[in-house]
């Protein structure tokens, strides 16, 4: 129950952290005001002039709050539809900068976890760390065999700090889904579902590390794409160490790196690397912003990619694989391109504990989604758009297909330095918002995947063109299913299951005849609306019903109004009781059903 006692302290924190920064609106529309008025009479904190500076404030609360509410900025960072611009872009760069844990603390999760002490275990141990967030902290090392190293550790009791929030956030997520109208149309539990899976997936690093093993198999046909291997004997839940990535922050790349190396073909190749991601795998990194892709330049110490160690593997036998991380190594060292040039950059990622999974037909819908936004096609995009959402009882179908034609062909006139693939699918999800048609979470993670991609792709290449490179590797896609399509095996099993369908076919007429024949053949038609609609015709007749009742009295009793004026008195009497029951009745049910 919300209004329990134990979550009254976070609900008005919560309230308080819309109304006071510029969003009561938004607390306004979700109905959160009205179960915490008081949170309502609070003066907005401006923190400054205007909306940029108001989100700039809601993005540092978010970080006082804790973890969990760090986590819900990222999730609300996905959804334009809730949110006004600004504060997207804020929460695009959320860090979840806090205070650093005390080493004594990471020492004894080291030994607990590990089962030895730090100097046991490596031969160095920064005590500064190099990055502290809201979840771990990640300090530099060295392993005794001489590699360079990050160790990131949990925070202590972060688990227990976590689930009590997540628990008011569950509670929250219903009570605005089933009494407002914004969670009629927004999926605020699958909102709620997401931020906990995605917490479920960063409190378990071993998660984190065979998402990093997927990713270095699923990206070794790039080969200048670099993710860092796990050391696997120095991971565990709350403990991933992996190889050190020394480079350049991609939002920090200095012009004379732009002038001396070509940036555009690597910007290329991460582009098409997140389509395969997207459109093959179905699995992709969802949190690629800047602080998570380097740039590495020749000459410094960095790990080599599985196209390196397969250029430079020379032995005759492979050595034998003993554990699932091994053997996807393994897998992205025989599936490795050709090694790019040693004097050529590369791109190394980072942070894998946020990613997500498309199923099979969702991933077939977004490849058209993606082609026809490519394409210039906006009514076949608005049409895809409709069979991955859900729609609400007041769906503007004409409407909504009108508006995403038409935002698709804005963007598709704008300059090239203009387009941006994640910000025409943003503005696509508010459309749909505004109509009445649901989306689902994944939908929105794609958006903001892609619109973090766009600025990491503008960031090498200024001319880089998003919509060439959909187009072009999602033609490769069609093209590949196609021929997949009419493979021999796949017209075989079309074959096999046509010849048991023909084989059947005589038995099930013989049994359809028979059924016929004794009179015994039923047609039943299943109209999950039809109820609703037999209750707003009878509700229809019983008021026309009733104004004819109304009508005849007040006939009779203006006719007999000369002859027996007590007798039509009473008539007019009864008459106006009939009028004002009907007028209550009317809006009564129509606020109840508001």
């Amino acid at each position: 129950m919300i209004l329990a006692p134990r979550y009254l302290p976070r609900l008005a924190a919560t309230v308080g952290l819309f109304t006071r920064y510029g969003l009561r609106d938004f607390a306004q529309q979700q109905g959160l005001i009205d179960i915490a008025p008081d949170e309502a009479t609070v003066a907005e904190a401006t923190n400054g002039d205007g909306q940029v500076s108001r989100a700039h404030a809601f993005r540092k609360r978010l970080v006082e709050l804790g973890p969990a509410y760090v986590k819900l900025g990222q999730v609300l960072s996905t959804r334009p539809d809730l949110i006004p611009e600004p504060y997207i872009e804020e929460l695009q760069h959320l860090q979840d900068d806090v205070g650093r844990v005390p080493f004594a603390d990471i020492e004894q999760i080291i030994q607990e976890e590990l089962g030895g002490r730090i100097s046991k275990l490596f031969a160095t141990f920064d005590h500064e760390p190099l990055a502290t967030a809201s979840l771990g902290q990640a300090h530099a090392a060295t392993l005794r065999d001489g590699r360079p190293v990050v160790v990131k550790v949990q925070r202590p009791d972060i688990r227990a700090l976590l689930a009590d929030d997540m628990e008011f956030f569950r509670e929250l997520a219903k009570f605005l889904a089933s009494h407002t109208r914004a969670g009629h149309r927004v999926d605020m539990v699958g909102m709620v579902q997401q931020l906990e899976r995605a917490l479920a997936d960063e409190l378990d690093y071993r998660h984190e590390a065979r998402n990093m093993a997927l990713f270095r198999r699923s990206l070794a046909e790039f080969p200048h794409l670099l993710v860092p291997k796990v050391v696997e004997g120095y991971t565990s839940e709350r403990v991933l160490t992996t190889e050190r990535i020394r480079g350049i922050k991609v939002s920090e790349i200095p012009p004379i790196s732009r002038l001396d190396r070509d940036l555009a073909s690597i910007a290329d190749e991460l582009g098409k690397a997140y389509l395969k991601q997207i459109a093959i795998d179905g699995h992709f990194h969802a949190d690629p912003h800047p602080g998570n892709i380097f740039l590495v330049l020749s000459g410094q110490d960095n790990p080599s990619t599985p196209s390196d160690i397969a250029a430079n593997e020379r032995r005759a036998e492979p050595r034998a694989t003993v554990t699932p991380i091994a053997e996807l190594e393994e897998e992205a060292q025989e599936e490795a391109a050709p090694p790019a040039p040693r004097d050529e950059p590369k791109l190394a990622l980072i942070d894998f504990g946020m990613t997500a999974r498309l199923s099979p037909p969702m991933r077939d819908r977004i490849v058209r989604l993606l082609f026809d936004l490519a394409e210039n096609r906006g009514d076949d995009a608005g049409e895809t758009l409709i069979e991955i959402g859900e729609p609400v009882a007041d769906f503007d179908r004409t409407g909504f297909i009108r508006q995403v034609a038409q935002l698709v062909a804005q963007n598709h006139e704008r300059a090239v330095a203009e387009m941006q693939a994640g910000r025409v699918l943003y503005e696509a999800i508010g459309i749909a918002y505004s109509r009445g048609l649901k989306m689902p979470a994944e939908l929105t993670l794609l958006a903001k995947t892609l619109f973090s991609l766009d600025t990491i792709t503008r960031a090498l290449d200024p001319a880089y063109n998003p919509t060439e490179a959909i187009r072009s590797y999602t033609s490769e896609i069609i093209n590949d299913r196609a021929r997949r399509d009419l493979s021999p095996a796949r017209l075989f099993r079309a074959f096999a299951q046509t010849q048991e369908l023909v084989n059947a076919l005589p038995h099930r007429l013989d049994l359809i005849t028979q059924h016929m024949a004794a009179n015994d053949f039923a047609l039943r038609i299943d109209a999950p609306q039809m109820s609703t609609l037999l209750k707003g015709m009878q509700k229809i007749a019983n008021r026309i019903f009733t104004g004819l009742v109304l009508t005849g009295l007040l006939i009779a009793s203006g006719l007999l109004i000369n002859q027996r004026p007590r007798l039509a008195t009473t008539g007019f009497v009864l008459a106006a009781g009939i009028a004002l029951w009907m007028v209550v009745s009317i809006l009564v049910s129509d606020r109840r059903r508001q």
